[in-house]
């Protein structure tokens, strides 16, 4: 018989401690290592038996000494009566059993080009979000759902341990694209023009050094014929460069009304499982026209993320203004931005002249800027073949 894992060591002193034995057998009480030795019974019972031995030993007028206590039901035994303990575990264990019962944070992954943040958006509208409870979301349906909300989702996959809500995806694959040098193209004007230069790289060229062409038109054709009158297609390709003529805009009001900044109020939340408690006392939040911005820091403690977070709040209020313009103010914007326009759409195309025309009313200034360009007019366009 193997050693009792608890167990109670005793020494028994009296008169009867045979009749002590012998109630002790009657009741069926294991007593193990049982040594008689000048008058004294020595053994080991279970810490079950505790209360049936005394009340034995008290009817046999033996008196007990305890030599050893061990085990489990010892070390709670002294706690039986301690209340506040009690009480203590109780909160803990239901604050425990919440906490894993809702979702304390989101890990993503397996995306490569599919943002956290876009994915985290559309689980907010489906009320996937930190602080929401399992039992109200169906995982099943929202992994559906998802399929349906992101594109470029190939399976995604929500499971949780806890309060740790996990999201593996895999994105689809595309196919490879083919090359674009093999790929059946016309090359077209983009602008009404006058050709200048003709470089032609790859199909049949159908107009000519000086010949004026409109936007739309086919410069090179990418449909070619052999002697046997069999239409072949190609990556038509090449550059032609000619001079076309554009103007340009602009106009703005001596008086307009503009959205500046106003106050700055800045609140500091506390968010606790999905709940906010605030931390700014007395703030109140601006209720119409304003920019709100927020900013999440987890909270740590010994260098292992809580799932609490520090959430400052920032709100810009936005108010509406009347701004005045100058004639002087108003040359100058109109200025920077056409030189926007020339470096933005015309970096690598030759201005040949340039011509203003403003227009001055009650209102405003008008201003058109007539160019001269001189750079590359084409480009390629797929041709769409319809299958017989």
């Amino acid at each position: 018989m193997k050693a009792f894992a608890s167990y109670l060591r005793f020494v028994a002193e009296g008169a009867q401690l045979s009749a002590f034995r012998d109630a002790l057998r009657k009741e069926n009480i294991p007593c193990m290592r049982q040594v008689i030795m000048g008058g004294r019974f020595h053994g080991m019972i279970h810490p079950h038996y505790r209360k049936l031995f005394f009340r034995l030993a008290e009817a046999c007028d033996i008196r007990i000494t305890l030599t050893e206590e061990k085990g489990w039901r010892v070390r709670l035994r002294p706690l039986r009566l301690r209340y506040g303990l009690l009480a203590g575990l109780l909160p803990a264990a239901a604050f425990l059993w919440w906490s894993n019962s809702t979702i304390r944070s989101i890990e993503i992954y397996g995306n490569q080009t599919i943002s956290d943040t876009h994915l985290l958006r559309v689980m907010e509208e489906l009320g996937i979000c930190r602080g929401a409870a399992y039992a109200d979301l169906d995982l099943s349906l929202a992994e559906q759902q998802l399929r349906l909300a992101v594109s470029d989702l190939e399976w995604i996959t929500l499971r949780h341990t806890g309060g740790r809500l996990v999201v593996e995806l895999e994105e689809e694959t595309k196919p490879p694209q083919r090359y674009a040098d093999r790929i059946p193209t016309n090359y077209v004007a983009t602008v009404t023009a006058q050709i200048t230069e003709m470089q032609v790289y790859n199909g049949k060229a159908l107009v000519s050094v000086g010949d004026a062409v409109k936007a739309g038109d086919v410069l090179i054709s990418g449909v070619t014929e052999d002697v046997r009158g069999i239409s072949y297609l190609k990556h038509a390709d090449g550059i032609i460069t000619g001079i076309y003529e554009e103007t340009l805009h602009l106009y703005h009001p001596f008086c307009k009304e503009t959205t500046v900044t106003g106050a700055v109020s800045n609140a500091t939340y506390l968010e606790c499982f999905g709940k906010r408690f605030s931390l700014s006392p007395g703030f109140t939040a601006p209720k119409k026209d304003f920019i709100y911005t927020e900013t999440a820091t987890p909270l740590k403690l010994f260098g292992r993320e809580l799932p609490f977070y520090k959430i400052d709040c920032r709100y810009s209020r936005q108010e509406t203004t009347i701004a005045v313009y100058s004639p002087q103010e108003i040359a100058a914007m109109q200025e920077e931005e056409a030189l926007r326009f020339e470096q933005n759409f015309h970096s690598k195309d030759q201005i040949l002249g340039k011509e203003y025309i403003q227009t001055v009313d009650d209102l405003g200034i008008s201003l058109k800027i007539h160019y001269i360009f001189k750079g590359v007019i084409g480009k390629t366009s797929e041709i769409f073949v319809k299958m017989q």
